[in-house]
């Protein structure tokens, strides 16, 4: 059982936690929980982006998921690129550049810029088909032919705009 902490729209704790996928647990409008997204960036510009398992979707995504009651979100991304990919992340230089309501949840988004070795990468298989590099542009056409999980779609627009990152990588 997963326990979530409740958030108001401005990302403040409620104090108020759910069971994950309790449908008997209603949240007001101003109620939200919240999951943490991260986008990593290799040297050459390229993304590591991941297709999710069919159990999850089959849609291609970044790395991330629920932030668990007592848990910050920066702490939640570090344990979501561990428990997905393998890779321990825990002493780089992650970037947080805030949150955005989409849909329900918050969404925390960050950045990391890190060479990750491809073949170094042991994927949860419960959630992840594979891995690979992509380009703005390809994850562009991604989002344009609805091959992306939306909210990941979003949130890469948003990460180009908050890093004023082009389209020509």
């Amino acid at each position: 059982m997963e326990l979530l902490d409740v958030f108001d729209s401005n990302g403040n704790k409620t104090g108020r936690v759910v069971v994950r996928g309790d449908k008997s647990a209603l949240l007001s409008e101003d109620e939200h929980i919240a999951v943490g997204v991260i986008f990593i960036e290799n040297s050459e510009g390229k993304f590591l982006i991941q297709k999710t398992s069919l159990e999850k979707g089959g849609e291609y995504s970044s790395t991330g998921g629920h932030i668990v009651s007592g848990e910050e979100p920066i702490v939640s991304i570090k344990r979501e690129v561990l428990e997905e990919l393998g890779i321990d992340v825990s002493n780089d230089n992650i970037i947080s550049l805030g949150y955005m309501l989409y849909d329900k949840p918050l969404r925390y988004l960050f950045y990391l810029k890190k060479d990750i070795d491809i073949n170094s990468v042991v994927v949860q298989k419960e959630e992840v088909e594979f891995v690979k590099y992509m380009s703005v542009d390809e994850i562009n056409d991604l989002i344009n032919n609805n091959l992306i999980t939306k909210s990941h779609g979003i949130l890469f627009k948003e990460l180009l705009s908050k890093l004023n990152l082009g389209v020509d990588k």
